[in-house]
């Protein structure tokens, strides 16, 4: 049969037909059981490993040219973010047709606007950091009552000798002269307890025996021998009256040893530390504004503010002898820290407010006293697992026994050394009080003792406050930059804006337009190196040249085109501003890096995305 083209359909015979159906169909019979029997499964082909491979291949693929592309529309907005940008001076390093050297120097003041903008910058973050408060006078301020400084007196003799001997011989040496002799040293030594010596009553508890020492604490044998305080103190007066001694001195034990303190926060018992009632306050109208004691025995005497707790922090201001008439003349001052302080961290301040750190065993108000007493109690306990005996007795760890002697003797130096407590700052609202005036009468005074006086009634207090705050902080970072770069932070904004958001934005709706842009410019040839030493001219562009530049070489001429070109070139060495002019009057022709071209359909159809 004959097709319209002119081919020719050969039509099969039916019976040729019917046999070749019968072969075929007898050929699936035979092949069907082959097909269909059952195969291990380890015999079986494996295609799915492949086609994982395949699609993790694909995967790959597409990632790497998603980054390909994305790294192109990267390259797009940094130049279009230099030719738009509002800082000062970028948009002239970009511009295309600046000469090399205009772009160099627009390149070097931007560099030197934007490191001595970080310079100044990175000064006014360190004053921030470490300098940003001012302490002044509070002229708004007059006292109507003032608390009187803790007074601690120290005998040097902390124990009661007696006492200590008749203890030893009725509970250690078991009614033995000898060995009550031997044992009651190292009773003395525990009303004087500290770092610095118990090495020494290590050593002397070597002589007693351990099982019956066991029947009380260390701090409990220590309170049964000190000296008391009519053994310590003869008479007192508070504000030029009489007062009894005992009453007003609590006992306390400490790294000192056995003291009495007139006006303590705590006083020592026992079993634990406890808190006093409330102190004692001078006023403007009172007789006299001074403490007057006269102790038994040699002493050291401490003069620090009620708020502190007392320590191996302290030092002895006065050590006062017998027959011996010692007169201080004392002056306060306090400083308080406004709470605009707080914004600023503990470390810019220097100082913690009370209410603001909360130690474990001293829940009152901070000081840094009790957090530097804290600090060693908790390397005492974690060195060697007890409680130093002079220290305040915790309910969490048990007290030190003569057994551990000798591991606080080993760890002494490290449970006092303060460069690990350097978390302890002082408190934002401190009293000090200073010794403006100390006489000592040694030759046999009418009326021995220690007199503690004020030498006029306190009318200054200091007041700390902030003199650079986050808001000036933000208003001089901001300042700087603005006078140095023109930058704000809708700047800052806006850096982020074209290399996020307006990049990702390019990938995923111009996927396929970057995809030719960058096929484009992988495949264009390099740009000629051209190693003539030929003149270069701006002041017109080249209107045919192939690659579209904007500097055009100038050849040589000869022949009649020489002597007009000698004239012109004569005029133009006369009048150097009209060739200054037209180096400005130059067209500016913008290659188009692969992105743009006449009549572009890219142009065309996405010129929404183009700025």
């Amino acid at each position: 049969m004959r097709q319209a083209n002119g081919s020719f359909i050969e039509f099969m015979p039916p019976q040729r037909f019917q046999l070749q159906l019968l072969c075929c169909v007898a050929r699936c019979a035979v092949d069907w059981p082959k097909s269909h029997e059952h195969v291990p499964e380890t015999q079986m082909p494996q295609k799915k490993p492949a086609t994982d491979e395949r699609a993790m291949m694909s995967r790959r693929q597409r990632l790497l040219e998603t980054v390909v592309i994305f790294r192109r529309s990267l390259i797009y907005q940094t130049k279009e973010f230099f030719q738009n940008s509002t800082l000062h001076g970028v948009r002239y390093i970009a511009e295309t047709g600046r000469p090399i050297g205009e772009k160099f120097m627009w390149f070097c003041f931007t560099s030197i606007g934007a490191v001595t903008a970080l310079v100044i910058i990175m000064s006014l973050w360190e004053k921030f950091q470490t300098n940003p408060t001012i302490t002044g006078l509070d002229t708004d301020f007059h006292n109507q009552n003032v608390v009187f400084p803790t007074t601690v007196i120290c005998p040097d003799t902390a124990f009661d000798h007696d006492k200590s001997y008749d203890e030893v011989f009725k509970s250690l040496a078991n009614y033995e002269e000898n060995k009550a002799q031997l044992f009651a040293p190292f009773l003395d030594l525990l009303t004087s307890l500290n770092f610095d010596n118990i090495k020494d009553a290590a050593m002397l508890s070597q002589n007693v025996p351990i099982d019956m020492l066991h029947e009380r604490s260390i701090r409990e044998w220590a309170f049964l021998v000190h000296v008391t305080c009519e053994n310590t103190l003869i008479s007192c007066k508070y504000r030029d009256d009489e007062i009894p001694c005992c009453d007003h001195f609590e006992p306390i034990y400490t790294e000192h040893g056995f003291c009495y303190a007139f006006n303590s926060r705590f006083k020592s018992t026992p079993t634990e530390d406890l808190k006093t009632g409330p102190p004692h306050d001078l006023y403007e109208t009172d007789k006299k504004w001074a403490l007057f004691f006269l102790p038994n025995s040699s002493s050291r005497i401490f003069i620090f503010s009620n708020e502190e707790y007392f320590g191996s922090d302290f030092n002895a201001q006065i050590d006062w002898t017998e027959d011996q008439l010692v007169e201080v003349r004392i002056s306060k001052k306090n400083t308080y820290t406004t709470d605009d302080a707080r914004q600023l961290s503990i470390g810019q301040r220097k100082c913690i407010f009370g209410d603001e750190v909360k130690l474990s065993y001293f829940p009152d108000d901070y000081t840094f006293s009790s957090c530097m007493k804290q600090c060693r109690i908790n390397k005492a306990i974690k060195l060697c697992k007890c409680n130093p005996p002079f220290y305040k007795p915790i309910s969490n760890a048990p007290m030190c026994t003569v057994t551990d002697f000798n591991c606080l003797n080993e760890h002494q130096l490290n449970i006092t050394n303060i460069k690990d407590c350097l978390q302890c700052e002082l408190s934002c609202s401190k009293t000090v009080f200073n010794i403006d005036k100390l006489i000592k009468l040694t030759e046999k005074p009418e009326t021995p003792g220690v007199l503690v006086e004020f030498l006029t009634w306190p009318i200054i207090r200091y007041k700390r406050e902030v003199l650079f705050g986050w808001v000036d902080l933000l208003v001089s970072f901001g300042g700087i930059a603005s006078l140095f770069l023109g930058f704000s932070l809708l700047s800052g904004v806006e850096i982020i804006y074209y290399f996020t958001l307006r990049a990702c934005c390019m990938v995923y709706k111009n996927r396929q337009e970057l995809y030719e842009i960058e096929e484009r410019i992988r495949h264009e040839p390099p740009p000629a190196i051209d190693l003539q030493l030929k003149l270069k001219s701006h002041s017109r562009p080249a209107i045919n040249s192939a690659s579209a530049r904007s500097v055009l070489q100038v050849q040589p001429v000869s022949g009649t085109d020489a002597g007009y070109m000698t004239t012109t070139q004569r005029r133009n060495e006369k009048d150097y501003s009209s060739y200054s002019k037209n180096l400005y009057r130059t067209p500016k022709v913008l290659p188009d890096h692969g992105y743009l071209g006449s009549k572009d359909k890219w142009q065309l159809d996405h010129g929404q995305y183009l700025p």
